[in-house]
């Protein structure tokens, strides 16, 4: 089966989530950019075809709404929409094929600096760190409001914990071993 977008599902998805209350676009990519940004991104350049390809479809409808002078467009899951989701929810998953541009660069790593190696290492463990304690936050804050769809964002929440500590793990063993071969390789 080819490879097709997932972007109209994840819209579907957040809007299932928010239950009947409608979200403007910014609302859509704000949720998008925190609540799953650990394990999936859109862009606007994504995000924006696939709001306008499911309300012509009629997964979503769309609402215009003018507060204090400020023009939004609000979107909402339509019971078709909430179909698709479903049936898209029970469909096999497509796996994807990593792209990590820090583990290419490390594959390459005989032609680089090892300094360059490991500033890029300690980048990426400052922001494993960072995911890592959001992530506990979110774990923390679920616990205090419970809701129907709480325990399935919890699941996804306690992934990201695990791939954040596993992150964390390999980035110290990596900047261990490339601490030692600059050591190795400097003047005495």
């Amino acid at each position: 089966m080819p490879r097709g977008s997932r972007t109209p599902y994840v819209v579907l998805g957040l809007l299932g989530l928010s239950g009947r209350r409608p979200r403007s676009g910014y609302e859509i990519k704000k949720a998008i950019d925190t609540v799953i940004a650990n394990f999936w991104h859109e862009s606007d350049g994504q995000l924006y075809p696939a709001l306008r390809e499911l309300e012509v479809a009629g997964d979503i409808a769309v609402k215009q709404q003018t507060t204090r002078g400020r023009h939004k467009t609000l979107y909402a899951i339509t019971p078709q929409g909430r179909k698709r989701l479903r049936q898209w929810l029970a469909r096999p998953v497509e796996v994807s094929r990593p792209r990590e541009e820090l583990i290419l660069k490390l594959a390459f790593g005989s032609e680089a600096e090892t300094a360059d190696l490991i500033r890029h290492v300690e980048d990426h463990r400052r922001r494993a760190e960072h995911g890592l304690a959001q992530c506990r936050r979110w774990l923390q804050e679920g616990a205090k409001h419970p809701s129907r769809y709480r325990p399935y964002v919890q699941l996804t929440v306690k992934a990201g914990i695990r791939m954040a500590e596993a992150s964390l793990r390999w980035a110290d063993e990596t900047l261990e071993a490339l601490r030692a071969m600059k050591s190795a390789s400097s003047p005495p």
